[in-house]
């Protein structure tokens, strides 16, 4: 039986509890990073680990991008007015050419704005309510289908999850990347569309995901420096969680065997071997660092293992603190079940109007209530 701790409720026992976390800052032979300056090169090695064994390898850049007007439009019945203008972004390079689409809502203002980029269009989930907040915070919202990219086998009734065709499996044939690696190539290819546009401060480019998606902006931010804040809501396993470290009901490694075609398929063969995996997600989210990272999770979604989540924070958070930039992690936990909602949004612009606009928080940052957590992992970061 599963105990609980007497304080809050909770289970106190995780489902998988497989050791330490990696330490991000050793180096192959026995030594660690000992300075800033080195940990650059240990920052792209552990990128270029885990995009290859995790997630396939990422699709190649194209040769050239190229930018196509489809409409300029507004929302007049608003009453901030603002303009909502779509894009077909082309993209030369591969087997054959390869375009989808972009929508940009933005405050109609004579100066450039930040803008915060969503995949998800491929769900029925972005409100006006959500559009106004941003809007009102002073910046754009771009917004495209990242299944364009590579179909999500992530539903009920697929006769064969280990498909890969279609997307970009037809513009770089032969290649193991999976899903989420072709999604995060999407994201990348709107960063390309952003720097093109006057009216956006490309110094100041969010990238935001649920779910599924979460894992993927994850990714596109680790794999992308010209993305300046990342933001994760509920992303479970092969995102923001551990995958040493699952707390009561959440989501395994046994992903990859569920939904194959997201990853690369040498992620298969940890599946119940966690222990033997040469990093975790800490280390993911390290190669952010010191780019601004916030984790939006919820107490009773259980399946995203938030304990997994607040481990890997702590963990990472230690390269952060390392890097003198500790205030730029930061994990937000709230009431509720599994997905993007309104507060999350909320909180986003309360930590994206910190980091680019120098405002005072507002929202309780890294708080949990798992009075029974302990951090899996015993190094600590190197003085400096």
């Amino acid at each position: 039986m599963n105990t609980r701790n007497p304080d809050n409720g909770y289970p106190a026992e995780p489902i998988v509890r497989k050791g330490e976390l990696p330490d991000p800052f050793a180096v192959p032979g026995g030594a660690r990073v000992a300075t800033r300056e080195a940990w650059r090169e240990r920052s792209l090695a552990w990128r270029d680990m885990i995009a290859e064994i995790e997630y396939g390898g990422m699709p190649p850049a194209p040769d050239a991008v190229e930018i196509e007007t489809l409409a300029h439009s507004g929302i007049s019945s608003w009453p901030s007015r603002p303009k909502f203008w779509s894009y077909r972004v082309n993209c030369r390079g591969g087997e054959k050419p390869f375009s989808f689409c972009v929508q940009i809502l933005f405050p109609d203002r004579p100066e450039p704005v930040p803008a915060i980029v969503t995949g998800d269009e491929c769900w029925w989930a972005m409100s006006d309510e959500v559009a106004r907040l941003v809007l009102d915070r002073g910046c754009a919202l771009a917004l495209f289908n990242r299944t364009e990219m590579a179909e999500d086998l992530g539903y009920g009734g697929v006769p064969d999850k280990t498909r890969r065709e279609g997307g970009l499996y037809g513009v770089y044939p032969g290649r193991t990347f999976g899903a989420l690696s072709a999604w995060a190539w999407g994201y990348h290819r709107c960063v390309d569309l952003l720097h093109k546009l006057p009216f956006i401060d490309s110094k100041h480019i969010a990238v935001s995901g649920h779910s599924r998606g979460g894992k993927t902006t994850l990714l596109a931010g680790a794999t992308d420096e010209r993305i300046t804040l990342i933001n994760d809501c509920a992303s479970c396993a092969a995102g923001a969680a551990a995958f040493r470290y699952v707390g009561n009901a959440g989501e395994t490694i046994n992903i990859a065997n569920v939904f194959p075609s997201w990853f690369g398929p040498r992620l298969q063969s940890y599946v119940n071997r966690e222990e033997d995996l040469p990093f975790d997600q800490h280390c993911l989210l390290a190669t952010i660092a010191p780019r601004p990272l916030l984790l939006n999770y919820a107490l009773d979604d259980r399946w995203s293992n938030p304990e997994g989540m607040v481990q890997c924070a702590w963990a990472a958070g230690e390269v952060y603190r390392f890097l003198g930039a500790s205030d730029h992690l930061a994990f937000h936990l709230r009431p509720g079940g599994h997905a993007h909602s309104v507060e999350d949004w909320k909180v986003l612009l309360d930590f994206a109007g910190c980091k680019w606009f120098g405002e005072k928080p507002g929202a309780p940052y890294n708080k949990h209530p798992y009075g029974h957590l302990k951090p899996a992992f015993s190094w600590k970061a190197p003085r400096v």
